[in-house]
């Protein structure tokens, strides 16, 4: 079995302010830049600093053209994950531990 390429993976469900996890792009990554304290994040160990790796829509629904499969984030799809992200209820975010800022 293949090692991930991650270091952190948390599932969330969506609250009324959203996952509780804010994000900034800057030299082609992602990165978390603030956690809403006692967030699913924050308790999972996700840090400022940690990058964005993945996400997935755990109630199978996005993205359209293939279902509940896991989307590597990067400087190229970021707006259009971003975009399907604040859509989705219940997802799997994945992080890389950066540095803190």
């Amino acid at each position: 079995m293949a090692e991930p390429e991650y270091d952190v993976a948390v599932q969330v469900h969506k609250g009324a302010n959203g996952y509780g996890i804010y994000f900034t792009q800057a030299n082609g990554t992602i990165k978390v830049t603030k956690l809403d304290d006692g967030s699913e994040a924050q308790m999972a160990g996700v840090q400022c600093g940690d990058i964005l790796y993945s996400v997935q829509d755990l109630d199978n629904v996005l993205p359209q053209e293939a279902p509940g499969s896991e989307v590597v984030v990067n400087g190229t799809n970021y707006q259009q994950t971003l975009h399907m992200v604040r859509q989705m209820k219940y997802c799997r975010l994945a992080f890389v531990a950066g540095t803190t800022f």
